[in-house]
């Protein structure tokens, strides 16, 4: 914006002509538009019109900030995509939180999985952004359940082949719902394949090995332990040693070997925090 239209547009009372240099059209096609109805003017004593700024709105004047996003360095607008990212996760985070509640497998799953599956991004040296990503997905790794039956979910006891192969379906669920949102359709593919298998014999593609993206082997292996380490009505709660070594069994099989060390070194280093 020039300093002589920055001017005319700190004025809140135009007369055509100003407002002619704002919405950069002529004076004639200004006295048009107040001759039509679609901006509103004030008539003078003396037969001028004058035109309140905020009134040029309707016709699309929108006035810059002073600042905007060309003038920011590249440390502010990384924060200011960090701080809308992170109120969107907290939004996710609380919608989630809800969602658990519908499971047979303890409340709070989700956070538990998205907090394992970014402490193994980020002793795989993960970007900041793709940890954001990662989180996301992984919080949101079953939302496709919503659109299973409670009754199939907190089901006590173990399901039939009929209700597991409805159970199935909440990976491909998700990825249709999540899809249709700007802010996640990255992790729709995650999604979709966190119940894929390393040998090739999981749901619902039957992709194997790197075929699967890494975010989804990552969230297999951390939502696999959660499971293991949660009360169910059929059994209680394995032992950390006991899930560790069910997870180390299934690796090249169920699990990506490289990730199963990842998390298994970490946590036996200790420095991984777990449950």
């Amino acid at each position: 914006m020039s300093k002589k239209t920055a001017n005319i547009a700190s004025k809140e009372i135009l007369n055509t002509r100003e407002a002619a240099a704002l919405l950069k059209v002529t004076t004639q096609t200004i006295k048009n538009y107040i001759y039509s109805g679609k901006l509103k003017a004030i008539k003078t004593p003396g037969g001028h019109h004058r035109i309140r700024r905020v009134d040029l709105q309707s016709l699309g004047f929108v006035i810059e900030e002073e600042k905007d996003a060309r003038n920011l360095s590249m440390d502010e607008l990384w924060q200011a995509y960090n701080n809308l990212m992170q109120s969107f996760v907290n939004t996710v985070e609380t919608f989630i939180r809800a969602l658990d509640t519908r499971d047979i497998v303890s409340a709070g799953h989700s956070n538990r999985v998205a907090e394992i599956a970014c402490q193994m991004g980020k002793k795989m040296q993960f970007s900041e952004k793709e940890l954001q990503e990662l989180r996301l997905a992984a919080l949101l790794h079953d939302v496709g359940k919503i659109g299973i039956s409670e009754v199939i979910l907190g089901k006590p006891g173990r399901l039939t082949d009929q209700e597991f192969f409805l159970v199935k379906k909440h990976s491909e669920i998700g990825e249709k719902i999540v899809a249709g949102v700007d802010q996640l359709n990255s992790v729709a593919s995650t999604i979709r394949h966190h119940h894929e298998r390393y040998d090739g014999k999981g749901y619902p593609d039957e992709l194997a090995g790197s075929d699967i993206e890494l975010n989804s082997r990552i969230i297999a292996v951390a939502d696999a332990y959660d499971f293991l380490r949660s009360d169910l009505s059929f059994r209680k709660a394995h032992s950390i040693n006991d899930s560790l070594t069910e997870i180390k069994n299934a690796a090249g099989t169920q699990f990506d070997p490289d990730v199963v060390d990842v998390f298994v070194n970490g946590v036996k280093g200790q420095s991984m925090q777990i449950h």
